[in-house]
Order: C-alpha cells, then structure tokens, then sequence
C-alpha cells in the first residue's frame, strides 16, 4: 500500500511530466514540418533533414501516446484507485511507479 506521502510525491512527478511533454510538443512542431522539395539544400543535407523529421515524427507519436496515460493516473489518484493493480488488484511496488508513474499493472501482470 501507498502511504500518503508517496501518493502526493508521484501525484506531483505525473503533473510535471504532463507539462513537460506538452511544452516540448509545442516546442517541436517546426523539426515535423515537411521539408520542402524546392528549398535549396545538398542531397546529404535533405537527406539529415529527413532523417531528423523522422525522428520528431516518432518522437510525438510516444509523447501522444503517454499523455493520455499520465491523465488516466491523475484520474485514478482523484478515485483513491492509483497504485491498484488493474490485473491482480494488487498494489504495484513503488519503485516501479517512481520509474513509470503511469503503469496501470504490477510486475507479474506486464
């Protein structure tokens, strides 16, 4: 079981994730921009610019898919549900919600 000391600690890490990943994803929003076949640049030149897209691209599609996890946290801090195992029902060690604030299932259940 969480004490409450450890409940408000992940309640606050989860919050500054969530503003972090959302401050970086307006941050990046120029490194997804297409880059444009008529811009004049070397072929190994486009090629890295590219690449970096790509890597952006991936980038916000793990950001994307994180945040909605982080908020389902929040939620189940608000319904005194978080640090419940979804699977077992058990409670998930604290070392392993430090580490992934948002993980809905213990160890075994992974």
């Amino acid at each position: 079981m969480l004490t409450v000391d450890q409940i408000i600690e992940l309640e606050v890490r989860i919050s500054e994730e969530i503003e972090n990943l959302e401050a970086e994803s307006e941050s990046t929003a120029v490194e997804r921009e297409a880059i444009s076949p008529d811009v004049s640049i070397g072929r190994l030149s486009r090629l890295d610019s590219m690449q970096i897209q790509e890597i952006a691209k991936e980038t916000q599609r793990r950001r994307d898919e994180r945040l909605p996890r982080l908020k389902a946290a929040l939620d189940r801090i608000d319904m005194d549900e978080y640090g419940k195992c979804n699977g077992c029902r058990q409670w998930i060690a604290f070392a392993r919600l430090k580490e992934q604030p948002e993980a809905p299932f213990c160890g075994s259940c992974a």
